[in-house]
């Protein structure tokens, strides 16, 4: 179940109201038919779509698992013990809840069929970038590793593959990002190279090339959202398969609306970006023992029709 303290000082709103502006997911008519059947409450109790909210109202939303878009529940434990857990994770899969998804997210899963009491996300991989994931057990171990994470402790390895062939072996990109535009018609989950933004530095390394497409080896030293697919578009080489940086936002509005294919010629189709987690280090929140975990990206591009040298 997914629970919301309601705060909004500027105006009343009805529950309705509130439901359409916080999660635009749904329409009008599907938020109607969830308060009436009662899977959305406040305070517990059932409710009319007119009910005016009040400051810290809970409300409460019991969502099916059959109404969230279907995921790939592929997962491998790398490590655990009392404090951690290191999870591979697949390329569609989301970590935490968000959006549309509650219970198909990785930490409900793994709560579900290894029983988990509590589990902590500590870092962010997009739904679609599979590889190594770091889950803390405890809220005082997320706080530790989050602190590592501000510090830029974790060194972080992924692979990509990227469209086009570059001519330099290293290309480092510094240029700072931030949140598009909010303006009518943007793609507001989009980030943009901007000087306003963040500071953010990525290097992409070439590995091989194959035609008009290049295997990179990618390190971050920020953690910006996005960081990797949103410099890659920006220095000319978007990844493989990602359908919104590299793609127009009308491209990417008719994916997420289901009247596009996640089509890329000539290579066919393509579910997810071609991006991969592909080690984590960092220090043990108890021991602080510097540990590493890898995950192979292989196994998880091999299924797409790229060139087989590619990933040799």
């Amino acid at each position: 179940m997914q629970t919301f303290s309601y705060t909004r000082h500027d105006k009343k709103e009805k529950m309705i109201e509130f439901l359409i502006r916080r999660f635009p997911y749904q329409s009008r008519e599907n938020w109607l038919k969830c308060i009436s059947t009662g899977e959305v409450k406040v305070n517990k109790k059932k409710i009319s779509p007119y009910h005016l909210l009040k400051n810290r109202d809970v409300v409460s939303y019991e969502r099916p698992r059959e109404k969230e878009p279907p995921v790939d529940d592929t997962y491998r434990i790398l490590y655990k013990d009392d404090w951690i857990l290191v999870v591979e994770k697949s390329g569609n899969l989301p970590i935490s809840e968000s959006g549309r998804y509650y219970r198909n997210t990785l930490i409900n899963i793994l709560k579900e069929k290894e029983g988990f009491s509590d589990l902590f996300a500590v870092h962010r991989l997009d739904k679609e970038t599979s590889g190594v994931v770091l889950i803390a057990r405890t809220k005082a171990v997320a706080t530790i590793l989050g602190k590592q994470f501000v510090q830029h402790v974790p060194e972080k390895t992924y692979h990509a593959v990227l469209i086009g062939k570059p001519s330099e072996g290293e290309i480092l990109v510094t240029q700072p990002i931030k949140r598009n535009s909010p303006d009518k018609g943007k793609v507001r989950i989009r980030q943009v190279v901007n000087e306003a933004g963040k500071p953010s530095e990525t290097v992409f390394t070439v590995i091989r090339t194959d035609g008009n497409l290049t295997l990179a080896e990618i390190r971050t030293y920020t953690g910006r959202t996005h960081q990797i697919r949103c410099h890659a578009e920006h220095i000319g080489y978007p990844i493989l398969g990602d359908k919104l940086y590299g793609q127009t936002d009308d491209f990417f509005i008719s994916l997420l609306n289901g009247d596009e294919e996640p089509l890329f010629p000539p290579y066919g189709r393509i579910e997810r970006q071609l991006l991969h987690a592909s080690s984590l280090s960092f220090r043990h929140p108890e021991s602080e023992e510097w540990l590493t975990f890898t995950s192979d990206f292989v196994p998880q591009f091999k299924q797409y029709q790229i060139p087989g040298k590619l990933l040799a």
